[in-house]
Parts: structure tokens; C-alpha cells; sequence
């Protein structure tokens, strides 16, 4: 079973376009393009699982980084913590 749709706004049946337009909350424009993806529910990862998965996350940010500027590492990571901080004041 597919677990995603894409197809133009004016392909949409009628109620299915309602639908998503119920949806987003605004009307679709005809050249549009709509996706709709389902995923299953699953829990939050937790404990070293978490860590784990952030410093992966955090990885592969530093590297995206390195390719789209010639910044240096030092100010990315003084960056990422005040965007982090200005989010989520909590965050260490």
C-alpha cells in the first residue's frame, strides 16, 4: 500500500480537493502541486537512543554546512546554539 499521494490541484476531484483545502485552510491554486503523506505514529526516542540520534542529526548539519559556505566551524556551531537557544531556551 502507498504510504504517499502527489498529483497536480487540478487533477483533484471535487471533494477531495475541498478536503485539503479544508485542510490547509486556503483555497489550492490550479497549478499547485499536492502531496499527502501517512505515517504510522511511533514514540519520541529516548535516553542514549536520543543522544545518539542528535548527534547524528548534528552531523549531518555540520557537513551540509561545510559544503554551502566557507565558514568556519566554530561560528556554524555558535550559530546553531543561538538559533537552538532562541527556539528552545532550554536547550544545552
Amino acid at each position: 500500500m502507498e504510504n504517499i499521494a502527489v498529483d497536480m490541484a487540478n487533477h483533484l476531484s471535487g471533494p477531495v480537493r475541498a478536503a485539503i483545502e479544508g485542510m490547509l485552510g486556503r483555497a489550492l491554486q490550479d497549478d499547485e502541486q499536492v502531496s499527502v503523506l501517512a505515517l504510522r505514529p511511533h514514540t519520541a526516542p529516548t535516553g542514549q537512543h536520543r543522544l545518539d540520534r542528535a548527534r547524528g542529526l548534528k552531523a549531518a548539519m555540520d557537513a551540509l554546512a561545510a559544503k554551502a559556505l566557507p565558514a568556519d566551524p566554530l561560528e556554524l556551531d555558535t550559530a546553531f546554539d543561538e538559533a537552538m537557544a532562541a527556539v528552545r531556551p532550554d536547550h544545552r
